[in-house]
């Protein structure tokens, strides 16, 4: 019997004993900021059996607030995955049409020039001072370096899976380590990767002082609105979730400052607006203080998802995670081996049926003595 550093929300140790069920390559620390105070918050079926198992957790990081999948892939893995030729590239590199008429990316820039009103006064996007740089991080077919390259922005992107805004865009395979740009875009990135605190510190040193950073991922906080649970983490390519006080700890844990929450949903907007979390921030040069028990706000909003449908097993509502997956586990096993012995019983019949066709077709044999008959 081993005593995990693994611990619940009131900071009390599990008892990992041999009766107990650990998830094939499992992570003991958080992947984002090391910690081991580690909960299991929900179950997780995982896309391919590893070992033999296919349940996984989804955990929280009691430090930092990170909700993600545990098992989480490895880095090769991810590269494949994202790269032209994988599954997430490959039919996003074979979608890239001619670039449209230069008009037509000014179409909607109410909309996208919005997530920055906040700083209008500071940094009006839409009327840039001269040599303003911007780097769009998962810059996708470009569409928004396209809007603000009309409005005057030098624009760069850092893109993996498809040439389509390179046509228009300077391309960069990194981000640069010295300050470089005024501001710096992320959008629907931080869900795809591992550790989303490595790639924050970066653009920290990307930024020029006082720039600016906006950030955007599926919204955890949102989920008994939205009720989209797959949307928001599914351990394929989303395998991390964000709650608004986990982001804005992270933010500040890489040295930016929250500004606004562009799109800020409390009284009931659009469903579809719902799904999002969007932080704008602003580049600190001193260290700023981290949000209280992150991880709550996560716990609530699983809990709230759960009591509009049909619930949890009983073992997951008192928090027994462990167990019920053993439990999930030992059924597959059994219907794996339920399986097996029919495949098995079903060949042999099958078998069985063969012959007897076969000797029922044979012509029977004649006694000695006795005459054949003519036709």
């Amino acid at each position: 019997m081993v005593v995990s550093p693994r611990g619940d929300h009131q900071g009390q140790a599990i008892v990992r004993a041999s009766w107990l069920y650990a998830a094939p390559e499992e992570r003991e620390r958080c992947p984002a900021c090391e910690s081991l105070r580690l909960s299991d918050l929900d179950l997780h079926e995982m896309w391919q059996a590893v070992n033999g198992r296919r349940t996984g957790f989804v955990e929280g990081c009691e430090d930092c607030g990170l909700v993600f999948v545990n098992p989480l892939p490895s880095d090769e893995a991810q590269a494949t995955f994202y790269s032209p030729e994988g599954e997430w590239g490959r039919p996003r590199a074979a979608d890239d049409p001619a670039p449209t008429a230069k008009a037509s990316t000014r179409h909607g820039a109410a909309a996208w020039s919005r997530m920055f009103d906040a700083i209008r006064h500071l940094l009006p996007v839409t009327t840039p001072p001269a040599g303003v740089r911007v780097l769009d991080f998962g810059c996708g077919p470009g569409k928004l370096l396209d809007a603000l390259q009309d409005c005057g922005w030098e624009t760069f992107g850092i893109e993996t899976a498809m040439e389509r805004a390179f046509r228009r865009h300077r391309r960069l395979v990194a981000v640069p380590a010295e300050p470089t740009f005024d501001l710096i875009v992320a959008s629907h990135v931080l869900e795809h990767l591992v550790n989303p605190l490595a790639l924050l510190r970066q653009f920290a040193s990307a930024s020029k002082p006082g720039g600016y950073l906006l950030v955007s991922a599926p919204g955890f906080d949102a989920l008994p609105l939205h009720r989209e649970y797959k949307y928001v983490i599914n351990g394929r390519a989303h395998l991390t979730a964000y709650t608004r006080a986990c982001m804005d700890g992270l933010l500040a844990r890489s040295g930016w400052q929250t500004v606004d929450h562009p799109g800020r949903n409390d009284s009931g907007a659009e469903l579809r607006d719902a799904r999002k979390l969007r932080v704008l921030a602003r580049r600190a040069s001193t260290s700023l203080p981290t949000p209280a028990r992150p991880l709550e706000a996560a716990r609530e909003s699983l809990r709230l998802f759960y009591r509009h449908t049909a619930g949890r097993p009983p073992l997951q509502r008192l928090g027994f995670f462990r167990l019920s997956a053993r439990l999930v586990e030992t059924r597959r096993q059994i219907r794996r081996d339920i399986a097996r012995i029919r495949y098995r019983l079903g060949l042999r019949a099958r078998l069985l049926e063969i012959y007897r066709r076969c000797v029922g077709t044979r012509p029977a044999p004649h006694s000695r003595g006795t005459p054949r008959s003519r036709p």
